[in-house]
């Protein structure tokens, strides 16, 4: 068995946020068929999805 601690301000809770965000762009990637989908977003909303705390 497992537990988690991530406190609330720290760099684990950021390093949480970021690994949460790769796993989403990931799944996304796969979802859609590929770098297809990817090559549809304009280059501000590129850099927000790879920014550190950036969201899709």
């Amino acid at each position: 068995m497992v537990h988690k601690f991530v406190t609330k301000g720290t760099i684990e809770e950021k390093i949480d946020t970021i690994i949460e965000e790769k796993q989403k762009l990931s799944k996304a990637l796969l979802a859609s068929g590929g770098e297809q989908w990817i090559t549809e977003y304009n280059n501000e909303k590129l850099m927000k999805i790879f920014a550190l705390g950036g969201d899709i």
